[in-house]
């Protein structure tokens, strides 16, 4: 849940309780205030509301506002390439894939996206099915917003996608905010060293490596199970 939306939200409809009633309105309203582009309301419930509003933040931004910035990662960044091609993999995914950056770059890779229309798939982590096992996840940055128990649910989905002894390479954002006006509504996760650390228990996996990358955390991790 973002919080920050949450919060905007209940101070709007405490200011004007009546725009419950009249959805119309109240699309206006939220279209000025989030600078967003809802056509319709699916449920005027605070939560729901909210997280209506935090998906389309997320899909606005990363849709049309976002670029990547690959080549400044030093080790999460083109160096990944070699890194994973040197492996062999039969079968790559990268998730939250945006442009496709690592299409036809990393061998055997399918990007999904739920936002970029360059993704082989649009789709979330959480929605994505497959019979494929993955020798390699790429997950650079898309893993970032919402709660600890979402984060959670999206990296055991991402581990459940490997085969035994398969690896996920991270780039994690630690709560940094964008600097372009239009993200001012997303919510980035706080990642920490701690957090990955005991998220690896979590998940059944061994923690490889954990770097700092100019201003993202960046770590590797083996399903062991």
């Amino acid at each position: 849940m973002n919080l920050k939306i949450l919060t905007e939200l209940d101070r709007i409809l405490k200011q004007n309780p009546s725009l419950k009633n009249n959805k119309h309105t109240l699309c206006q309203v939220i279209n000025g205030v989030f600078d967003i582009q809802l056509t319709t309301i699916d449920n005027s419930s605070v939560y729901a509301l909210a997280e209506q509003i935090d998906n389309e933040c997320l899909n606005q931004y990363f849709s049309k506002v976002w670029q990547p910035e690959t080549k400044k990662y030093k080790y999460s960044g083109l160096a990944i390439i070699d890194e994973v091609n040197n492996m062999n993999p039969s079968n790559v995914i990268d998730i939250g894939c945006g442009y496709n950056e690592f299409k036809g770059k990393i061998n055997n890779l399918v990007g999904i996206d739920p936002y970029n229309d360059k993704a082989d798939i649009k789709s979330t982590i959480l929605d994505y099915e497959t019979d494929i096992e993955y020798d390699v996840a790429i997950c650079l940055g898309s893993i970032n917003f919402g709660s600890s128990d979402k984060i959670l649910s999206e990296l055991s989905a991402v581990v459940n996608l490997l085969r035994y002894n398969g690896l996920i390479y991270f780039r994690v954002n630690p709560g940094l905010s964008h600097k372009l006006h239009e993200s001012k509504w997303i919510n980035f996760y706080d990642w920490d060293s701690g957090f990955i650390s005991n998220a690896a228990i979590y998940l059944g996996c061994e923690l490889l490596t954990l770097r700092q990358d100019d201003n993202r955390l960046y770590f590797v991790l083996r399903k062991l199970s």
